[in-house]
């Protein structure tokens, strides 16, 4: 399962949403930000959104090159 992580009023969360919609890619979004700055500060990502994948996290950038 894919795990967004974004915050408020964020314009690149809402796009990555968008991608993921349009992708037809089910993903779980969590908008909380103690969770995002937690999940973000172990793995060393200095903005949102912060996306977990088969253990592992990425930046918006970095996923979509996974995906």
């Amino acid at each position: 399962m894919i795990k967004v992580y974004g915050k408020e009023n964020c314009s690149k969360c809402l796009s990555l949403k968008g991608i993921l919609t349009d992708k037809n890619i089910e993903f779980e979004y969590i908008e909380d930000l103690k969770t995002l700055m937690m999940v973000a500060s172990k793995a060393r990502i200095m903005s949102a959104p912060v996306v977990e994948y088969n253990d592992n996290v990425y930046t918006m950038e970095k996923f979509l090159e996974v995906i």
